[in-house]
């Protein structure tokens, strides 16, 4: 019987060994942020397998690097539409899940990112909710923002991928645009 949990025990520590060691490496956040490439109206992230093709947006200068915090704002894009219906602005975030170990799956961490929200004043309209993005598992959650010139809401899509909290941050002058607009933006190579 002795033997046979040995065995058991040293084949796992071999399997484990030898899958651990085929992964590949987490990169650091400064080489993940440096992946990206804009061309025309498209970002990709060869790290993350991302493109965002920002049709008639633009994108701006508000993507940064945090080295000690482990994450960064990777890109932005601004659709400065003339029709109120047809703007939207969209982020993509990436977190090191290391410097965060606290957060164990993606449903969790919306739900703080959507209670922060709350508590800056914003109004819960979708609670966390799995969705697929370009046959990626997201969970999603949206609210809505008064107090500006006009109402609009706010997407918070998110997984776990490549070692990252991988994050899509979307604003649009309605709940439906939302999920419109991250599935007609944002794919991912499989």
């Amino acid at each position: 019987m002795r033997f046979k949990k040995l065995a058991a025990f040293s084949f796992v520590s071999v399997f484990l060994a030898l899958t651990v060691g085929a992964q590949t490496p987490i990169k650091d956040i400064a080489s993940v942020f440096a992946e990206g490439k804009i061309h025309g109206y498209e970002y990709t992230n060869d790290y993350f397998g991302l493109t965002l093709t920002a049709v008639n947006a633009q994108f701006t200068e508000g993507g940064f690097v945090s080295s000690e915090g482990k994450r960064a704002r990777l890109i932005d894009a601004q659709c400065n539409a003339e029709s109120w219906g047809d703007k939207y602005e969209i982020a993509i975030l990436a977190d090191a899940l290391s410097a965060n170990p606290l957060v164990l799956s993606p449903e969790q961490y919306v739900r703080s990112v959507r209670h922060e929200l709350e508590r800056e004043g914003m109004v819960t309209v979708d609670e966390e909710s799995p969705i697929e993005i370009s046959g990626l598992r997201f969970v999603r959650a949206a609210l809505k923002v008064t107090g500006q010139a006009q109402t609009h809401y706010q997407g918070i899509y998110t997984t776990f991928l490549n070692g990252y909290i991988l994050s899509i941050q979307i604003e649009a002058p309605t709940s439906e645009r939302l999920n419109q607009i991250v599935l007609s933006t944002v794919k991912f190579k499989n």
